[in-house]
């Protein structure tokens, strides 16, 4: 008898698969082979209008002298009050010396220091630090492998009741010649394989005979069916950015690990951007406090052997606390030339066609969060490489060259000569920029920069797009070559093979 019905003995064989846990083993069809897409409406962005630009700096006055006392410091006569005039060399104050003790500012000039100290460390460390890949994706390591998935067994003559030509039973197998499945036939029905609960004693009966065979071939006809596929013996991770081979995994026919896999621990270039900017902004902001304690501390030493403070410029008094009551870490007089107060601020090359003389920012005071708007009256013709202003810190495209600017507001807002404050400019006139897409979407070959979409006809196709600026490290501008409407797939693995089906998700598995 003739064997039939093959898809039946292949689902049998599946069955056989799922019943022994073999989910590890799995197949791949290139003609089954599915392209995830995302909607660059979800992925994308358009319309950016770019960074408010931040700053940190020290309001001055043309010609000013401020003055500090120590806590605990016995003042016996301050000589003016507010509104006076002061010309230098008169004496401001007198204070009792040997009451001047000021370890407690020198305390916290040492921890100002401290703390700069550590944030220049850790600066230093991040920017020697190599990034892990943004994202990894991952890829099956197949291979096309030929072997026997079958093998059946026809009696050669009449054996056990069963006639020449009869099916005694079928094996099937893994790509690697391990036996997954046996199926036996009675003689009476050829077609149909024996159920094993429900033929139990049949099947038994049949492997007694079979095991008192010594050599199988010499009593049964054994045809083979030869099929070849593609078999997944494991994964290679990589990164996406440039296709770099960064790992690999071995998987087994049972799924079981044989090669393991390590995930690269750090930080990835944006995390490791975002730490970088965050410790540069720590930064400034500890140098300019060391700055000012320091200077405290040495207005704080600025008096003669007689305890007397005397005026260095010529001025009003715009501010005195009271001798009996004042605030060490405030300036206890302030002696201005003039009405007018300064800050200085920084401002990327990108904005320098958005941000003029004339143009407002708002500053505010760290000491007691009083607001005002100053006026530029000055923008650099050229970048700002002194050491003495770097802790001017742009909050806007911190990849380009950044320019000093100056602006002045009236002392009657209530920010004071010495204070630190903070700087923003939000700039006008911005244009929008073009569209917006995450790096990983974009591979370059000999061809140019290129993306893998979905067209009309849902197949992927590959398209060469021309880009722009880069945004915080994460996203690049696309000039030309899609739209906000197209739909994009990752561009490795499944994603990489051009011509293959699309199906849209929300989101991308990578």
């Amino acid at each position: 008898m003739k064997k039939i019905i093959k898809p039946l003995i292949v689902i049998v064989v599946i069955a056989g698969l799922v019943v022994g846990g073999l989910y590890g083993y799995f197949r791949y069809n290139r003609g089954k082979k599915i392209a995830q897409v995302v909607s660059l409406t979800t992925y994308g962005m358009d319309g950016y209008w770019g960074d408010s630009i931040e700053s940190y700096g020290t309001v001055t006055a043309e010609k000013s002298q401020t003055t500090y006392l120590a806590s605990g410091t016995e003042v016996l006569s301050v000589n003016f009050a507010e509104g006076d005039h002061v010309e230098a060399g008169d004496v401001l104050l007198t204070v009792k010396k040997e009451s001047q003790n000021i370890r407690g500012k020198e305390l916290e000039v040492e921890k100002a220091q401290q703390i700069y100290n550590a944030n220049t460390t850790r600066l230093e460390r991040l920017e020697n630090t190599t990034p892990i890949p943004e994202h990894i994706a991952s890829q099956a390591d197949t291979r096309d492998v030929t072997y026997v998935m079958e093998k059946t067994y026809y009696a050669k003559s009449d054996w056990n009741g069963y006639s020449s030509g009869d099916i005694v039973f079928e094996c099937s197998y893994m790509y690697n010649g391990e036996e997954v499945y046996r199926s036996y036939y009675s003689h009476e029905d050829q077609k149909h394989p024996l159920n094993e609960d429900d033929d139990a004693e049949v099947i038994e009966s049949i492997k007694s005979a079979l095991d008192e065979i010594e050599d199988l071939e010499a009593v049964f006809e054994v045809k083979e069916y030869e099929v070849t596929e593609e078999i997944t013996v494991g994964n290679w991770y990589y990164d996406t950015s440039n296709g770099n081979i960064i790992g690999h995994e071995g998987i087994g026919p049972h799924g079981e690990i044989r090669e393991e896999y390590i995930e690269p621990k750090g930080y990835t270039p944006t995390q490791l951007e975002e730490a970088i900017e965050q410790t540069k902004k720590d930064l400034a902001r500890a140098e300019l406090d060391l700055r000012i304690k320091a200077n405290q501390l040495e207005e704080m030493k600025n008096t003669n052997e007689n305890g007397e403070m005397i005026a260095k410029v010529s001025g009003t008094v715009s501010k005195v606390q009271s001798a009996d009551n004042y605030n060490s870490t405030q300036p206890f007089m302030i002696v201005s030339a003039t009405d007018e107060y300064f800050i200085s601020g920084t401002i990327g090359e990108f904005y320098l066609g958005n941000v003029h003389v004339g143009d407002k920012v708002s500053v505010m005071s760290w000491d007691n969060g009083m607001t005002a708007d100053a006026v530029i009256t000055d923008i650099s013709d050229s970048p700002d490489t002194s050491e003495e202003n770097n802790y001017y810190m742009g909050g806007g495209n911190t990849n380009v060259s950044n320019y000093v600017f100056k602006a002045s507001f009236d002392r009657s807002s209530g920010i004071e000569i010495g204070a630190a404050v903070d700087i923003t400019i939000s700039p006008d006139n911005v244009e929008a920029g073009g569209m917006y897409i995450p790096n990983f979407f974009i591979r370059k070959d000999s061809g140019g920069n290129y993306v893998m979409r979905m067209n009309e006809k849902n197949r992927l196709e590959k398209v060469y797009v021309r880009i722009g600026k880069s945004l915080w490290g994460e996203m690049l501008e696309v000039k030309s070559g899609i739209t906000m409407d197209d739909c994009l797939a990752f561009p490795y693995g499944n994603g990489a093979i051009e011509g293959i089906k699309c199906k849209k998700v929300e989101s991308l598995d990578y």
